[in-house]
């Protein structure tokens, strides 16, 4: 019998939970576990760029992209639908191909300067986060746009029909964050948050902390 073949390459598909870091197929994380955390590992992209990143394993087990994970997305301008295919070339090196949401490779990447990439994530509400007063967020977005080097800082939400709130409080732990408090409690109330209901945050001011949200209702 021929001896069954370790996976060696997977897909990533870009959606607007992993702009701050980004998860390894368990069936792949499983056969190569640990071969692949001896060190740092290396994304080599097709411009022939290489970067290295750091690795983060979760309370579950999974592993995840999250060091240097943030200036990736940002430099390729990935989006909603983008598709990563990463093939493992040995130790913790990839070689990663971007393709656009109709599946064709890109080899020329615009110019940042060019784009409007505000970085964001989304939540969807659970009934936890109602009783609670909190909401979860990445706890990489919250570092390096919220918090920096503190455990705890603030925000100020804002709808498009002008709403504002704030200061929200911004609270970081080793392992997630979460925005909370009175603020927080008043947007939740005031747009009569639902379970079910997904909110999309987006920084628009990283100086003042401000960031934009759009509510999709679950029903």
């Amino acid at each position: 019998m021929r001896p069954r073949r370790k996976p060696r390459n997977f897909f990533r598909f870009i959606t607007s939970d992993n702009s701050s870091s980004l998860n390894i197929p368990t069936k792949f994380t499983r056969e190569h576990r640990k071969q692949i955390l001896l060190n740092d590992v290396l994304l080599i992209v097709s411009d022939d760029k290489v970067w290295p990143l750091g690795w983060m394993v979760s309370g579950d087990g999974k592993l995840w992209l999250q060091k240097g994970w943030p200036e990736f997305h940002d430099h390729y301008c990935l989006k909603f639908g983008h598709i990563l295919y990463f093939t493992h070339m040995g130790k913790s090196i990839f070689h990663v191909r971007i393709f656009d949401p109709s599946y064709q490779e890109i080899y020329n990447f615009p110019p940042k300067k060019y784009l409007k990439s505000f970085p964001s994530y989304s939540v969807t509400i659970r009934a936890s986060y109602l009783r609670g007063s909190i909401v979860y967020a990445p706890v990489g977005f919250c570092r390096r746009y919220l918090v920096g080097d503190r455990k705890v800082g603030s925000c100020v939400l804002r709808m498009s029909n002008g709403g504002r709130w704030g200061p929200v409080n911004c609270r970081v732990f080793e392992t997630y964050a979460r925005l909370c408090g009175k603020s927080w409690r008043k947007f939740s109330d005031e747009n009569r948050l639902c379970v079910g209901d997904v909110c999309v945050f987006e920084l628009i001011n990283d100086v003042e902390k401000v960031m934009n949200v759009t509510i999709s209702r679950a029903c």
